[in-house]
C-alpha cells in the first residue's frame, strides 16, 4: 500500500541509498535520494511532500548535523533521523540537540529501519492531528465570538482582527460594499494608514473590486511571478495577500423597505497583507480566511437583520407614544422635544457615545406609561383630586413594566424610562431614589422634561415667560434638579440654543 508523504534519504555512499530506498519502497513509500547536505536542500527547496528526512552524519561538504539544523529551518515539519557508524553519546546528543528524532546504527537491520520510519510516520500523522484540532478549536473559538456580536462596527473590528492573528499577518482591511452595491468601502483596518478608512474602491478595480465582481477569493504568492496582476493590484507594496469575499447569505426579504433582487451577492471584502514572518500566505491561511469569512457574512446578515427588527418594534413603540400624545394637542411632540433636549444636554456634558445612544431611544419612550392613565385625568382642566394625582404618578411603572419585554432595551432604558420624575432631594417619584443614586441620563431627562413643561402651553395654563422658566429652574436647583444639568440648560436658554417661551 502506498504510503503519504515522501522519504528522503541522504548518504554519500551509492550503495547505501540503493539499498534504503529498495527497504523503504518496498514498504510502499516514495523516496527520493541526495548524495551530500547541498544536494538534499536542493531537493527539499520548494517541495511540501517530504515528511522523512535520513541522513548520514559523516559526508563530505555538509555533514549531516549541520544538514539537520538547516532543515530544522528550511523546513521544520521534516522529521529527521540520523545514521551513523561512528556513534557516541556525544555525536547522539549533538544530534539530537540539532532536531534530530531518532538514530540507528550503522550496519542497520531491516527491522531498525522500519521500527524508526513507523515511529516517525505515526509522530507526523499524530502532529498533523493536534494541529488540525488546534485550527478548528480556535476557528470555533472565532465563530462563536463572532456570534455572540451585536454592534455591527464591533464585528467588523473583531473579524478583521481575528483574521490577521488567525495567519499571522500585520495588515490588513475589511472593506463593505456600498448601499448601491457599485463600489466598496474600508470600514475597518490595521497597519494602514488612517486616511484610508473611507476609501472607496469601485467594483472591478483593484483587487478587492475584481474578488467582490467575480466572487472568488484571491491567494497570490508572490505579485511578480503573477501575469495580469501586477496592474490590478495598483501597484500594493506586499508582494503575498490574500483577499476573500464575504457572500451573502439570504436574499433580500420579499416586501421589506429598500430591499430588491440587485441587492450585491457580496456584503464585503476581508484583505490580509504581510505576513508578520516575511513568508508567503500559503492555501492553509486562504482556507482559515474562507472560513471566517463565511461566519463573519453570516453574522453581520444576523446583525442587520436583528436591529431592522428592533428598530421596527422600536416605531412601534414610538408611534404609541405619538399616538398617546396626539389626544392632546398641548403635548403634542413633547416626548421629541424631551429627546432633543436631553441629547443635546448629554452630549454637552461629554458623556459616551454609548449614553447619547441610551437616551435617545428612552427618552423619546419615557411617557409611554401614560397609556395606563384614562384620557379623563391626563387631560383634566383643572386641579386633579389625590386619587388622580397618585395615578398620574403610576405611568413611570406602567412605562417600565410595558418596555421590560423589549429585549434589546437594556437596565439602563428601562430605569430611565423610570425614574424620569425622580428628585436630587429624594422626594420624587416612584421610588423615591436621591442624590449620588441617580444616575446622570436620569438627572438630564428630569430637567429636560421638566424644561419642555414650562416652555409649552398646557390645557391648564400658557407656556411660562424664559425668565420664569429661569427662575424656576435656579430655585429648584439643588433639591429637584441636579446643579451641574441646571446651569447648562440655563447656559443653553440664555445662548438662544433651546427655544425659550415668551
Amino acid at each position: 500500500m502506498e504510503q503519504v508523504g515522501k522519504i528522503l534519504v541522504v548518504d554519500d555512499e551509492a550503495v547505501i541509498r540503493e539499498l534504503l530506498s529498495d527497504i523503504l519502497e518496498g514498504e510502499g513509500y516514495s523516496v527520493m535520494t541526495a548524495a551530500n547536505g547541498l544536494a538534499a536542500l536542493d531537493t527539499l527547496d520548494g517541495n511540501d511532500d517530504f515528511v522523512l528526512l535520513f541522513t548520514d552524519i559523516m559526508m563530505p561538504e555538509m555533514d549531516g548535523i549541520a544538514l539537520v539544523r538547516e532543515v530544522r529551518r528550511l523546513r521544520p515539519n521534516v522529521i529527521p533521523i540520523v545514521m551513523t557508524g561512528y556513534a557516541t553519546i556525544e555525536t547522539a546528543r549533538a544530534a539530537v540537540k540539532e532536531g534530530a528524532y531518532d538514530y540507528v546504527l550503522k550496519p542497520f537491520s531491516l527491522s531498525e529501519i522500519k521500527l524508526a520510519v513507523n515511529n516517525a510516520f505515526e509522530r507526523h500523522r499524530l502532529t498533523n492531528e493536534n494541529a488540525r484540532l488546534r485550527e478548528i478549536t480556535e476557528l470555533f473559538h472565532i465563530s462563536e465570538a463572532i456570534a455572540s456580536i451585536r454592534d455591527e462596527r464591533a464585528l467588523l473590528d473583531f473579524v478583521l482582527r481575528a483574521a490577521l492573528e488567525r495567519v499571522g499577518a500585520k495588515r490588513g482591511s475589511l472593506m463593505l460594499t456600498t448601499a448601491d452595491g457599485q463600489a466598496l468601502e474600508v470600514a475597518a483596518s490595521i497597519g494602514v494608514p488612517e486616511e484610508a478608512v473611507g476609501t472607496m474602491v469601485r467594483m472591478g478595480t483593484g483587487i478587492s473590486g475584481w474578488v467582490a465582481q467575480n466572487i472568488k477569493p484571491l491567494l497570490i504568492e508572490d505579485i511578480g511571478k503573477t501575469p495580469g496582476m501586477a496592474e490590478v493590484s495598483r501597484q500594493l507594496a506586499d508582494a503575498s495577500f490574500v483577499s476573500v469575499p464575504l457572500e451573502r447569505k439570504h436574499p433580500p426579504e420579499e416586501g421589506r423597505t429598500g430591499a430588491n433582487n440587485h441587492e450585491p451577492s457580496v456584503l464585503a471584502v476581508l484583505n490580509v497583507n504581510q505576513k508578520q514572518d516575511g513568508t508567503p500566505f500559503t492555501d492553509g491561511d486562504l482556507k482559515a480566511l474562507s472560513i471566517v469569512a463565511n461566519h463573519a457574512a453570516a453574522a453581520i446578515e444576523n446583525v442587520r437583520l436583528i436591529r431592522r427588527i428592533e428598530e421596527a418594534h422600536l416605531a412601534t413603540l414610538q408611534s404609541m407614544a405619538r399616538l398617546l400624545e396626539a389626544k392632546d394637542p398641548y403635548t403634542h411632540g413633547h416626548s421629541e422635544r424631551v429627546r432633543d433636549y436631553a441629547m443635546m444636554a448629554a452630549k454637552a456634558l461629554g458623556l459616551s457615545e454609548e449614553d447619547v445612544e441610551v437616551m435617545r431611544l428612552a427618552a423619546a419612550l419615557h411617557d409611554i406609561g401614560k397609556v395606563g392613565v384614562s384620557d379623563g385625568v391626563l387631560n383634566k382642566k383643572g386641579p386633579l383630586t389625590d386619587e388622580e394625582w397618585s395615578l398620574v404618578k403610576q405611568h413611570p411603572v406602567i412605562g417600565h413594566e410595558v418596555l421590560s419585554p423589549v429585549g434589546f432595551l437594556t437596565q439602563d432604558h428601562l430605569m430611565l424610562v423610570r425614574w424620569h420624575h425622580e428628585r436630587i432631594d429624594g422626594k420624587g417619584y416612584p421610588d423615591g431614589i436621591r442624590g449620588d443614586k441617580l444616575p446622570m441620563l436620569t438627572r438630564i431627562i428630569g430637567v429636560a422634561d421638566a424644561y419642555d413643561a414650562m416652555s409649552s402651553s398646557r390645557a391648564y395654563r400658557d407656556a411660562l415667560p424664559t425668565e420664569t422658566i429661569l427662575r424656576e429652574l435656579e430655585e429648584y436647583t439643588g433639591t429637584q434638579f441636579d446643579g451641574a444639568v441646571t446651569r447648562l440648560f440655563v447656559d443653553l436658554i440664555r445662548s438662544g440654543q433651546l427655544p425659550g417661551a415668551t
